[in-house]
């Protein structure tokens, strides 16, 4: 099974742009948009908020590495919260995407403790799941093996 997250910071007074120098941590700034850019699709209408997404510096985890992948993301937000809070982000949402190679499909996302953690700053957590083959799935794991042993 490979776990692959994204956190999602936004707000209707959130420019990132201000706080991109400022970030803690080495977390992957993935995209983001301030309120009064325009939408690619139809480019005259403004966005109205403004966003950043991150990713893990390792991008995905497999279960061997999960517990370790998950903290990344709980230092992260315990690291910048105040600070994105203070410059107009008031929404945190971990996107979470599983992908397996089908049958039956069981996980734990972060442990009680850390949910208590992410709930205490009102960070939303949507699933996606997603099935693989077998193949994919294997090529993919051994990828994400070497990404985590060359640290």
């Amino acid at each position: 099974m490979i776990y692959k997250y994204s956190i999602s910071i936004s707000g209707d007074d959130f420019y990132p742009q201000n706080v991109l120098e400022k970030i803690q941590g080495n977390f992957v700034v993935n995209n983001y948009f301030k309120p009064t850019d325009k939408k690619p699709i139809n480019i005259s209408e403004e966005y109205g908020y403004g966003s950043m997404s991150f990713l893990h510096p390792n991008k995905s985890s497999t279960e061997n590495e999960i517990i370790e992948y998950e903290m990344g993301f709980i230092e992260f937000i315990e690291k910048n919260f105040s600070f994105f809070t203070e410059n107009g982000a008031n929404e945190f949402e971990i996107f979470i995407e599983i992908y397996f190679d089908g049958g039956q499909c069981n996980f734990e996302i972060f442990s009680k403790d850390l949910l208590k953690k992410l709930g205490s700053f009102g960070v939303s957590l949507p699933i996606s799941i997603y099935v693989l083959k077998n193949e994919e799935i294997q090529k993919w794991e051994d990828e994400i093996k070497i990404v985590w042993e060359s640290r």
